[in-house]
């Protein structure tokens, strides 16, 4: 074979050699660079905060205040006779339900409290009791106590509200006269889930369930 032949045949070679590799080996074909930035990529790498619904930041603040303001989302003030308002905590993270302080005015210095019912609600789902205003307010318009009761049980189990869920708090004025104005709620946290579970109970209600007992 003369030397012209073979170097042509060496050529042929190598070619076959090249594309079954290639063949072998996809990897072999792609640049040796990612031209496109990351962010654009769809091969981008994790940044390890996908699933995250809170920060750390807002977990520690939510739990230093020690309770959550609920704000009107249905009705308006002053509630009339027949009528009534809901209350609705703001989106936080998952936490325990203490006990609730209910702050509210009948007109006329009324003190038909019997008139007041407060119905609580997980998303639209009832909790276990009802409680009425002469619950929280004696005749002459003071509290009983301290004027806090605790936020009724879930279904016989403490209440333990999850991130995705909305506490609510239905009042309604079932009465016929002295419409109820300057109305506030707020729910104190309690300190674990078998804290809230005694101060649910009835066992114990001081500020955040502290102290309370707990079969």
């Amino acid at each position: 074979m003369d030397t012209e032949s073979q170097e042509k045949l060496d050529y042929v070679a190598d070619r076959i050699a090249q594309q079954l590799k290639q063949q072998c080996d996809p990897t072999a074909a792609l640049p040796a660079v990612q031209t496109d930035p990351p962010s654009c990529s769809s091969h981008s790498e994790r940044n390890g905060c996908e699933n995250l619904l809170y920060s750390e930041i807002t977990l520690q603040e939510s739990n230093r205040s020690g309770r959550t303001v609920f704000k009107i989302v249905e009705g308006k003030k002053p509630v009339a006779p027949g009528s009534f308002i809901v209350f609705e905590q703001p989106a936080r993270p998952g936490w325990a339900t203490g006990c609730y302080v209910l702050k509210y005015r009948l007109a006329n210095n009324g003190n038909n409290h019997d008139d007041i019912q407060i119905e609580w609600f997980i998303d639209d789902y009832p909790l276990d009791a009802v409680h009425y205003g002469d619950d929280i307010y004696q005749l002459n318009n003071t509290f009983i106590g301290d004027g806090k009761l605790p936020v009724p049980l879930a279904r016989g189990k403490h209440c333990c509200i999850g991130a995705n869920n909305r506490l609510r708090a239905k009042i309604s004025h079932i009465g016929t006269s002295n419409q109820v104005e300057n109305i506030r709620l707020y729910v104190e946290h309690a300190n674990a889930v078998k804290c809230c579970s005694g101060c649910a109970a009835g066992r114990g209600c001081q500020s955040g369930c502290k102290n309370a007992k707990d079969e």
